[in-house]
């Protein structure tokens, strides 16, 4: 029969997950930071392979060097919004309580193939604000970066889901307003804020293409618009890569 492999990694101090498609083939996706400093970084994979009696289980380890680059994100100019969406008494637990929602790691891989845009024509490919920028907020220090891609489109725009998955998350923020999280398995989720309407609630089972959401302008915004993220390992990663190449 064949042996069973159990498998775990590290990067930038982020635990990788892997996951087995039942032929043989582990996976494992892990995004790195926007604010994460370049340089090299220590990947370390570690395992054990278990093989029948009489036979003793097989551990091994790979270490590999990881170099990071500088992203080189543009600066948006200063956006004025309201100063409780910036009052860390509100943002710290907000921030604290959206990452907790994207760091279980499914086992089942809910999408196939490529994300489609969750805006729909003429606002898919229409971008005011892409993933990384830096951000400055009433005058303060470019401190904040853009934790994802923003669509154009007016109050009450369809937002549709880019791929199958399971919401986690579908109620009102401070700081995001409307949101809403799918999880769409194997660490990957996706995020949609500022919403003027949320169509799903916790536990719904989404399908490509299917109206999850109207556009809107709650939250931390200047006007409405999509916010919509991409999280990969409990790190939010640059949205357009799902939308240009298949992963894994």
């Amino acid at each position: 029969s064949q042996s069973k492999i159990t498998i775990a990694g590290t990067l930038t101090d982020h635990p990788i997950n892997f996951f087995t498609n039942g032929e043989g083939a582990y996976t494992g996706l892990q995004g790195v930071h926007a604010l994460q400093d370049p340089g090299l970084y220590s990947m370390l994979l570690t395992g054990t392979i278990e093989q029948p009696a009489p036979y003793q289980d097989t551990s091994f380890s790979f270490s590999q060097s990881v170099l990071i680059r500088r992203g080189d994100y543009p600066f948006d100019p200063v956006l004025i919004v309201s100063p409780e969406t910036i009052d860390p008494a509100v943002t710290k637990p907000e921030d604290a309580e959206w990452t907790a929602l994207a760091m279980p790691f499914t086992p089942e891989k809910y999408w196939e193939g490529q994300f489609q845009s969750p805006a729909p024509p003429p606002f898919s490919d229409c971008w005011p604000s892409t993933f990384g920028n830096r951000r400055s907020y009433n005058g303060s220090a470019y401190i904040y970066f853009h934790t994802g891609l923003d669509f154009c489109g007016g109050v009450g725009v369809e937002i549709l889901a880019p791929a199958s998955g399971v919401v986690v998350f579908a109620g009102p923020l401070t700081v995001r307003g409307n949101a809403t999280m799918i999880d769409h398995g194997w660490g990957i989720y996706s995020g949609y804020m500022h919403q003027s309407e949320i169509l799903v609630k916790v536990g719904d089972h989404v399908q490509p293409g299917q109206v999850i959401g109207l556009v809107g302008g709650t939250g931390r915004v200047t006007g409405p618009h999509l916010h919509w993220e991409i999280w990969a390992g409990g790190v939010q990663v640059d949205p357009m890569d799902w939308l240009e190449q298949i992963f894994p």
